[in-house]
């Protein structure tokens, strides 16, 4: 395990044992797994922690796993995994809180946390369908508004849509 970001995984597995599910490690760095109603007070006890507060939101990202199970034959937890990405500037450590939710199902926004958050969101929500409760402002940042995908979604077309349907004013 990174041994940088050691002392901030025992304190918050002190402090919200029973709220985390796994910590691994992986290509990406050290990875929290935790429920989707346990991400506030996580992100929260993440932010405050005394020595090593992760004060910067990087990064907010979602992977559709809905085709995963046809494509390789293992099940995943969900159809969607949302990716918190952390970063503490006082101790130059990266860490990632990793979540699963369900089609349709909405995630705590992260904006009262970390104002980076307010476009993450947006951006997740254009790019995946993905909805956040709470969120201040939660519109299409990329796509116009009468645009019916979302285009990272698996079963968006290939090939995209007919740019005809969709013409220029």
């Amino acid at each position: 395990m990174n041994q940088q970001a050691q002392p901030a995984i025992e304190r918050l597995k002190n402090t919200l044992g029973g709220k985390i599910q796994e910590v691994y490690e992986d290509g990406r760095g050290l990875v929290v797994r935790v429920g989707l109603d346990s991400v506030p007070a996580v992100l929260e006890a993440l932010r405050s922690d005394a020595s090593s507060p992760f004060d910067m939101l990087t990064d907010i990202t979602a992977v559709d796993w809905s085709r995963w199970t046809e494509e390789t034959g293992m099940q995943p937890q969900a159809r969607f995994s949302l990716y918190y990405n952390l970063y503490s500037v006082s101790a130059a450590v990266r860490l990632f809180v990793e979540s699963w939710l369900e089609d349709g199902q909405e995630a705590p926004s992260a904006t009262p946390l970390y104002a980076s958050a307010n476009w993450a969101e947006r951006i997740v929500f254009d790019m995946f369908g993905i909805r956040f409760s709470g969120h201040p402002d939660l519109r299409r940042i990329y796509l116009p508004d009468d645009f019916e995908y979302s285009p990272l979604r698996k079963e968006f077309p290939r090939r995209g849509v007919d740019p005809q349907d969709f013409p220029q004013e």
